[in-house]
């Protein structure tokens, strides 16, 4: 039993580790006005799954493989993702062509329609709007996916070799 706390203690920690991340951007967006992309919106979609799934292998001993190897594969998409951006942000390649931001309604009137075009701000993927130490927020995601997506992969194999024996 030791080891079966030890390693929810490590899921603990993963979960914290997603948490305090989207925590973090949302102070970035709420506080700081630091309003995010597109591409930026859709990193965080794997930190909310891992955190739902994370809560249910804690809470339920069942499936514990399975939902740890859904976490490694949702957090490695992050990885992905979030190094897709980086990609973006560093003009390796180009980002997605609807990455302004923009949602606006198309039951609008021509001119009413114009002028919301004109008044919504454009927030661009390709720009670096705050770095620390050189690395933008979604080269930070990137780094933090990283090691999320080892840890899980790791504890997703010693589920797997468990239950094998």
């Amino acid at each position: 039993m030791t080891v079966f706390r030890s390693i929810n203690q490590i899921i603990s920690i993963l979960l914290m580790c997603s948490a305090a991340l989207l925590i973090t951007v949302l102070y970035f967006e709420y506080v700081l006005d630091l309003k995010p992309c597109k591409l930026c919106t859709w990193q965080r979609v794997p930190h909310i799954v891992v955190l739902f799934l994370g809560l249910f292998i804690l809470t339920n001993n069942s499936f514990k493989t399975t939902l740890c190897s859904l976490c490694t594969i949702v957090i490695f998409s992050g990885f992905l993702l979030s190094g897709y951006h980086v990609g973006v942000e560093y003009k390796l390649w180009s980002g997605p062509v609807t990455c302004s931001g923009n949602n606006l309604s198309t039951t609008l009137s021509a001119n009413l329609f114009l002028e919301a075009i004109l008044n919504t701000p454009i927030v661009r993927c390709d720009e670096i709007k705050w770095s620390f130490i050189g690395i933008s927020m979604a080269g930070w995601n990137f780094l933090i996916s990283f090691v999320l997506s080892i840890t899980w992969s790791i504890i997703t194999i010693y589920f797997v070799k468990l239950y094998r024996n």
